[in-house]
C-alpha cells in the first residue's frame, strides 16, 4: 500500500468534528505513513508511547558470564545482569495550516481536495519530524530544531571523528583510508560489531555520491557496479545509507575553520536508534467564518534517544566536491 492511499485510510476529513483524536487503526497507520515516509525513520527502533514519558528496559552484561564446570562443587560467583533505563521524553510537534473556502469550492476535485491537502500536509509533516529526529539541537538558534536533541547532538557523547574537510571521492582517497570512514569503523567499540549486518552509515546524498564515484571511476566490476547500479558500494560490508535531511551547508566545528559547505556523517547500529512517537494524534479541523478559511491541526508527540550512545560514531566537518 502506497503512502498516499494508507493516508487516505487513515484520515477521514468527516471524522474531525468529533474531537479530531484518531482511533487506534488510524493512529497505527498515520505513524507507518510517518515511518515510511523518512529513511533513518525506517531503520530506527520506533516505540509507540503510551504517554508523554516512557521508560524503555536496558539489559546488560558487564563481561564474561560462563565458567568451568567442577563436578559436586558450586560455582563461587554468580553473574548479575546490569539493569539500566533509557528514558524517552517527548515534545509536542503541531503542523497547522488553513484551506480557503473559495479553494474548496472551486477545487476540480470537488469533496476530495480537502484529503489531498491534508495528505500533503501530513506528508510532510513525516519528513520534518525526521529532520527534528536527525538534527534536533536544543542549542539550535532554530526554534523548531530547538524543541530536542537528536541523533545528530546525542552521537556527541559517543565517539568523535574529524574528517578536517576531506571528502568522500577519489581527491580525498589517501585521507580516506587514514580517517573517515575507517576511522569511524575504528572508533566504533569491537562489541558493536558482533552484528554487524545491522550496522549503517548515514550521510547526505551529495557525501553518498562522493563515496560512489570513487568506485564509478575505476575500470573493474565494483566500478561498473557502482556506474550503473543505485545503491552505494558498502565499506567493510556496511552500508552507506543516504539521508536527504543530513545538510550540506555547514560552517566548521570543533576549532575547523572552514566552511560552510561541510557535512556529517553517522555510524551506528540500527536498533541502537530509538524513536518515540506517541499513539495520541490529533487531526483538529474548526473554522474562521469571518476570514473564510478552515483551519487544521495535525498534533503528535517525539521523542529521540540511542539506546547506547558508546555505540554511536559521528563524522564531522565532511568536506564534499563542489
Amino acid at each position: 500500500m502506497g503512502n498516499d492511499e494508507m493516508l487516505e485510510k487513515a484520515i477521514d476529513t468527516s471524522d474531525l468534528a468529533d474531537g479530531g483524536l484518531l482511533n487506534t487503526q488510524q493512529a497505527n497507520k498515520y505513524i507507518q505513513m510517518t515511518i515510511d515516509s523518512s529513511v533513518m525513520l525506517q531503520e530506527a527502533r520506533v516505540v509507540r508511547m503510551r504517554g508523554p514519558v516512557q521508560e524503555l528496559d536496558k539489559i546488560a552484561t558487564t563481561g564474561r558470564v560462563s565458567q568451568l564446570k567442577t563436578e559436586g562443587v558450586a560455582p563461587e560467583t554468580l553473574a548479575e545482569p546490569a539493569f539500566e533505563k533509557v528514558n524517552l521524553s517527548s515534545v509536542e510537534i503541531i503542523t497547522p495550516f488553513e484551506i480557503t473556502f473559495e479553494s474548496l469550492e472551486d477545487s476540480i476535485e470537488r469533496g476530495n481536495f480537502e484529503d489531498t491537502v491534508i495528505s500533503v500536509m501530513a506528508k510532510q509533516s513525516a519528513t520534518d519530524l525526521e529532520e527534528l529526529a536527525v538534527l534536533g539541537d536544543t542549542g539550535s538558534g532554530d526554534t523548531y530544531l530547538a524543541g530536542l536533541d537528536g541523533w545528530r547532538v546525542l552521537a556527541d557523547d559517543g565517539h568523535i571523528v574529524d574528517f578536517e574537510g576531506a571528502t568522500l571521492d577519489r581527491s580525498g582517497l589517501a585521507a580516506m583510508y587514514r580517517g573517515g570512514l575507517a576511522a569511524m569503523y575504528r572508533a566504533l567499540p569491537d562489541t558493536y560489531k558482533r552484528n554487524h549486518s545491522d550496522l549503517r552509515f548515514y550521510f547526505a546524498p551529495a557525501a553518498v555520491q562522493d563515496w560512489n564515484d570513487t568506485f564509478a571511476e575505476r575500470p573493474t566490476a565494483a566500478g561498473d557496479e557502482a556506474l550503473t547500479g543505485g545503491v552505494a558500494p558498502p565499506y567493510m560490508g556496511v552500508p552507506v545509507v543516504s539521508v536527504p535531511v543530513i545538510p550540506t551547508n555547514l560552517e566548521g566545528i570543533s576549532g575547523y575553520a572552514s566552511g560552510p559547505k561541510l557535512s556529517f556523517g553517522l555510524l551506528t547500529l540500527r536498533d541502537n536508534l530509538i524513536f518515540g512517537i506517541q499513539r495520541q494524534i490529533r487531526i483538529d479541523k474548526d473554522k474562521d467564518i469571518l476570514r473564510g478559511v478552515n483551519i487544521y491541526v495535525i498534533s503528535t508527540r517525539i521523542a529521540v534517544a540511542y539506546e547506547e550512545t558508546d555505540a554511536a560514531v559521528v563524522g564531522i566537518n565532511l568536506g564534499l566536491t563542489t
